[in-house]
């Protein structure tokens, strides 16, 4: 996310880097308030509205922030990358293969399909951005359907959202891809994905 952050800070944004990789070490529930409050902080500094750009699990994570508690401060639009709104089925052959779970620790956990369903959807207009191939299948053949290699397209959707467009990227690649930074920068002005 650090040259997507780049990218629109030469746009007037300002870049907030919220990592997300250690999110295994403790409950999600945990980060979502870590979060909402150093965005409650960053607001009493003058900060009334705030738009967010999100890759994979972050998006789950903003979405648990946000319905902790945005009093402070206005959402104006959300781009999620990659999300997996829905959960992922990779998630869950992972835990199957790799079970950790049955020690006690359970990193998967929110990722699980069904899992992050149960956090509130944001009352401000957000784009969701995925990555597949536009075929009947997709970048990883373990997963059924389209998908970007990690996340399938039916996965990444969230009812209410506002626009939501797959373009041809691997997971990974989409916080690089032009194509995403492009779309990304045109719903962040305009409410809408690009045309074409």
């Amino acid at each position: 996310m650090a040259l997507l952050g780049v990218r629109l800070k030469a746009l007037g944004y300002r870049a907030i880097h919220l990592p997300t990789f250690g999110y295994h070490l403790r409950p999600l529930d945990s980060h979502a308030a870590a979060l909402g409050a150093r965005l409650s902080a960053i607001a009493g500094q003058g900060a009334v509205e705030f738009d967010f750009v999100t890759f994979s699990f972050g998006g789950i994570l903003l979405r648990a922030a946000l319905g902790a508690d945005t009093a402070s401060f206005a959402v104006r639009r959300i781009v999620m990358l990659s999300p997996p709104n829905s959960g992922a089925l990779l998630a869950a052959q992972v835990r199957a293969l790799v079970p950790v779970h049955r020690l006690g620790w359970d990193p998967l956990l929110p990722l699980l399909p069904g899992g992050p369903t149960s956090y509130p959807i944001p009352a401000c207009e957000i784009g969701i951005l995925t990555g597949g191939t536009g075929e009947s299948t997709g970048f990883n053949p373990r997963l059924p359907g389209d998908n970007d290699g990690k996340v399938r397209v039916d996965e990444a959707r969230l009812p209410g959202s506002s626009a939501f467009k797959v373009i041809k990227q691997r997971h990974f690649q989409m916080p690089f891809a032009q194509a995403a930074y492009l779309e990304t920068r045109n719903f962040l002005a305009t409410g809408a994905f690009l045309q074409h």
